[in-house]
């Protein structure tokens, strides 16, 4: 199997494309971004730009033979020394996600999204303020061996 083409890739970048062609952040493949950019990743934890979006994805639950399934989607945020960047940062998701329906995110139907939680992180080893918002992503994800 190719990079980047299994289910879980193509949620994160889809999530992200979403994110990027909303305004929230900056998405590229490239990984580079500027200074006054906010990056979108996955996974990673660059330490540069200042401000940054990384996603993260977990299993929460799925019922046997069905397609339909809870993935976890974590969204880490990362500001500046100024909390109110990361706060700003994490409402604009919000505003975006919480009880979005009917989306496809790399190809991948997207019944609901909604946001489970969140927590202050605190400050980075730089004083970059970071909050961590969770969010229930329910999808279809379809196998040989869940059809419906």
């Amino acid at each position: 199997m190719a990079i980047g083409v299994g289910w879980t890739s193509r949620l994160l970048v889809g999530c992200a494309e979403h994110l990027h062609s909303a305004g929230v952040g900056v998405w590229r493949t490239s990984g580079i971004y500027t200074a006054g950019e906010t990056a979108i990743v996955i996974r990673a934890i660059p330490p540069s730009p200042d401000q940054l979006i990384t996603l993260a994805s977990y299993p929460v639950a799925s019922a046997p033979g069905l397609a339909d399934v809870t993935e976890g989607l974590q969204i880490r945020v990362r500001g500046t020394k100024d909390p109110r960047v990361a706060s700003d940062i994490g409402d604009a998701i919000f505003d975006l996600l919480d009880s979005a329906e009917g989306l496809r995110w790399g190809g991948i139907p997207i019944v609901q999204v909604w946001r489970q939680s969140y927590a202050p992180l605190g400050t980075d080893s730089s004083g970059r303020w970071e909050i961590s918002h969770n969010y229930y992503v329910e999808a279809m994800r379809p196998t040989p061996n869940r059809t419906d």
